[in-house]
């Protein structure tokens, strides 16, 4: 069966960023006094959506406003990083979204990103050159965060494509969760920080020419 759809996540996947986004995290915990082990910020903080971490950290429930304002602050030290450190997309990433939009292959970006954070990479790169803009999916606020399959669904959906002739890409735990609980017909996960995914029966590429392209054509 070949796949109809692909679904790209961004931090992470697209764009190999974990460094800058861990680094801008620190620096905002350390402002607030926060010390989580490192499963804590797996578990609830990559891939997750700023509420939830939010309320995870102040042990409270927090208003649109509040979120709001702690997510720009954060975020505010993130885009700094990224523009003092340079920004491309992953190795082979536009060569492959070319050849998948040359082949006719539905495509989407699914990210756990605020609506500033997406304007923010959509100035500095290409991605209106291969994603329609209904087709860069965000949480808006209205949507439970990963492993929460939402995002993706959205994204299916957007597309036109089954889950099941759908390929998704990933890097988080709580991502590759979410993309499983999809029913997407294949995950992929993009191991771009060297991390550890015992247990999950899915690929793993270190750079996308790596993928499989009869998977398509």
């Amino acid at each position: 069966m070949k796949l109809k759809g692909v679904v790209f996540d961004f931090n992470g996947t697209l764009f190999w960023d974990t460094h800058l986004q861990n680094n801008s995290w620190n620096r905002f915990l350390e402002k607030y006094g926060f010390t989580l082990s490192h499963e804590e910020q797996k578990k609830y903080i990559h891939g997750i959506n700023a509420k939830d971490t939010f309320e995870y950290l102040f042990k409270r429930k927090l208003n649109d406003a509040e979120v709001y304002r702690l997510t720009e602050e954060k975020e505010m030290i993130y885009r700094s990083m990224c523009l003092e450190h340079g920004m491309q997309l992953a190795p082979g990433a536009e060569q492959l979204i070319s050849f998948l939009k040359e082949s006719g292959v539905a495509l989407a970006i699914a990210t756990a990103s605020a609506k500033n954070n997406v304007d923010f990479f959509i100035r500095h790169f290409p991605l209106l050159k291969y994603f329609r803009p209904g087709h860069i999916i965000y949480n808006d606020g209205t949507m439970r965060g990963k492993p929460h399959p939402d995002l993706f669904n959205k994204a299916i959906s957007a597309i036109g494509t089954k889950a099941e002739k759908t390929l998704i890409f990933e890097d988080s735990h709580a991502g590759v969760e979410a993309a499983i609980r999809s029913g997407a017909g294949e995950v992929i996960i993009v191991n771009s920080a060297n991390a550890g995914y015992n247990g999950y029966r899915c690929r793993q590429i270190t750079h996308f020419n790596q993928v499989d392209k009869t998977l398509f054509v």
